[in-house]
């Protein structure tokens, strides 16, 4: 189980980003050891507590889309019914983007992404769980395979997304 511990605070950045106004922070007790070392390992900061309670803190300032959502499917999930829970998800993809650009096709462990995104993708589907108010279980499942599925393409590194 898990929360967040506020509402988003965020400024539009035309045309399509929202810059946070101040920090977003979820935690959970929900992840497993080898999880939480993975995304260690790709850079994300992850504070444990003596209660093996995970905190990921979304800075200040941070740049995001919220969910990646094309517009012909906002009548079905529109972006704000996953907000929080996509802003800490877009964090997680953004570190696995940083490591991979930092270390190269060559020397990156290709093991390494694939937990980390698996990781990611698991804390998406935590935190869409714990959201308040409460999202409905067909859009935590639907938003949750279409970063399985695709969300392969949004772990590529390029000049424009790191």
């Amino acid at each position: 189980m898990g929360q967040f511990t506020s509402k988003i605070l965020a400024e539009f950045q035309p045309p399509k980003k929202w810059k946070l106004g101040r920090d977003l922070v979820y935690t959970t007790s929900d992840l497993y050891a080898n999880e939480v070392k993975a995304l260690k390992d790709v850079g994300v900061e992850i504070v444990r507590d003596t209660n093996k309670t995970e905190t990921i803190t979304v800075p200040t300032g941070f740049i995001t889309d919220l969910a990646s959502t094309p517009r012909l499917l906002w009548n079905v999930i529109a972006p704000f019914d996953v907000a929080r829970a996509a802003i800490v998800h877009d964090l997680l993809y953004k570190s696995i983007r940083q490591y991979r650009w930092t270390k190269g096709l060559i020397e990156e462990d290709k093991e390494l992404i694939k937990n980390a995104k698996k990781a990611s993708d698991k804390v998406f589907l935590l935190a869409m769980k714990d959201a308040e108010p409460k999202v409905s279980g067909w859009k935590i499942y639907s938003a949750w395979k279409a970063v399985d599925l695709f969300g392969r393409w949004s772990i590529i590194p390029n000049e424009k997304n790191i």
